[in-house]
């Protein structure tokens, strides 16, 4: 395993990106996203940053070392190869993960293929290797996964608090997300959007859960 796949929060977070073109655009969306505070370097713009105004620091200027001073994650997005290796140089130095868009070999971190059905997230990554499979295998795997799913999560999340009340047992309790996850009627409410219906078909689930749950005493044995 050449990479190690870590989800990391970045909510608040300083983050360095140095570029204004189009490739320093799409990070910028994702690390906003994310949440992350950029300081974002570089003499021009491209006009599309300005639906982000507000959002980032700007600094007009060339990269300069003393950039990276309080940042937490390194990005180097732009097509001088000069600057790039300076970025990469002066950011491994001080221990900052750094990534080198396109450049898998000079980053010490790298930006996999995402589908977002937040807060479901899954990444597929090649390391670099083969970029075009990656973009079949994201392409196939967006198909496969409904729209509704972060939705579901969401749902799951508000409901687990009282599953681990009502089920005292891992096991009871994992049967009974299979089982709900599985259910035609669970998902004939999502499909509907009706979520107040599937998180109260939840509920009275758990109550049916904890009635079917018993408690077996051996005797002598």
């Amino acid at each position: 395993m050449d990479y190690l796949p870590m989800f990391a929060r970045l909510e608040g977070r300083p983050v360095l990106l140095v570029g204004g073109g189009e490739v320093a655009l799409r990070k910028a969306r994702l690390l906003l996203a994310a949440g992350a505070r950029i300081t974002l370097v570089s003499p021009m713009l491209e006009p599309e940053f300005h639906e982000f105004a507000g959002r980032f620091t700007h600094v007009a200027a060339r990269f300069d070392p003393a950039h990276l001073a309080g940042q937490i994650l390194v990005v180097a997005a732009t097509d001088d190869l000069e600057v790039n290796t300076l970025v990469y140089q002066s950011a491994t130095e001080r221990g900052l993960f750094v990534n080198l868009v396109d450049d898998p070999e000079r980053s010490s971190f790298i930006f996999p293929s995402i589908i977002d059905r937040s807060p479901i997230v899954v990444a597929v990554s090649s390391g670099g290797k083969a970029p075009v499979l990656v973009r079949l295998l994201r392409e196939r795997l967006e198909s496969l996964l409904p729209r509704h799913l972060g939705g579901l999560a969401e749902l799951s999340g508000r409901v687990r608090r009282r599953a681990k009340q009502v089920l005292a047992s891992l096991s009871d309790r994992r049967r009974f997300w299979e089982r709900a996850f599985a259910s035609n009627t669970l998902a004939g409410l999502i499909e509907k959007a009706d979520w107040q219906g599937a998180e109260q078909w939840l509920n009275e689930g758990l109550d049916k859960a904890r009635t079917e749950v018993g408690e077996v005493v051996l005797v002598g044995a």
